[in-house]
């Protein structure tokens, strides 16, 4: 089995790290759900939060047919994989219940719906690198997961949108903009007032930029 090589949180993926840190130790109730549109930057986030929080409180999401090869061997101990029939599943509903930080990407984060965690579960919600995915991807985890006392947090890279959507009819309906994009341009958010959306300024990775919080 190979190991992914390896990377660096970015400026955004430390701030993240960071607030989740602070939220599982302000409250042993918390219960945060970490969602990105690519397996890859689910793996980084993990690999800092290791540094901060307990492995037994996280647990790593993955679609059931992912390529064992690709998860990164620190990681694989926090994911749960079935040998007899190669592929990844998910705990049973009470142990799911049991984990502070659960990490998985947007379309993954079904898995958990359809294993019975319920709308509202989850205090602290973070899209990451939403700019990267279309809207229906986003909504997964929203539509499934959130309720008035959820907290969500989103980030992503302004003016970036899903340029690979072929299809006319859904251009022309709007999927060819992302979520992160079409609220970072609503009234709220395009003042940039520093209470509701922070900008991170000189990043260098795919996932840095705005990092907002829409509640």
């Amino acid at each position: 089995m190979s190991v992914t090589e390896t990377q660096e949180l970015s400026k955004t993926g430390l701030l993240i790290t960071e607030a989740v840190a602070q939220s599982c130790r302000s409250s042993p109730s918390n219960r945060i759900l970490i969602c990105a549109p690519l397996n890859r930057t689910c793996d980084v986030l993990m690999r800092g939060l290791q540094q901060r929080i307990p492995e037994s409180d996280m647990f790593r999401a993955n679609a059931a047919f992912r390529e064992l090869d690709g998860v990164p061997l620190d990681i694989l101990q926090s994911c749960s994989y079935e040998d007899k029939i190669e592929c990844f599943s998910c705990p049973r509903l009470e142990e799911l219940e049991k984990y502070q930080v659960i990490l998985t990407t947007f379309v993954s984060s079904f898995r958990l719906y359809a294993e019975g965690v319920k709308t509202g579960h989850f205090s602290h919600i973070f899209l990451v690198d939403a700019s990267s995915s279309t809207e229906p991807e986003a909504m997964v985890p929203l539509a499934n997961f959130t309720n008035d006392q959820t907290a969500v947090v989103i980030t992503g890279t302004p003016n970036k949108n899903s340029g690979w959507i072929r299809s006319p009819m859904a251009r022309n309906n709007g999927l060819k903009v992302s979520y992160f994009e079409r609220l970072r341009y609503s009234k709220l958010y395009r003042s940039l007032d520093p209470k509701v959306i922070t900008v991170l300024k000189n990043t260098a990775r795919k996932f840095d930029g705005t990092f907002g919080s829409f509640n």
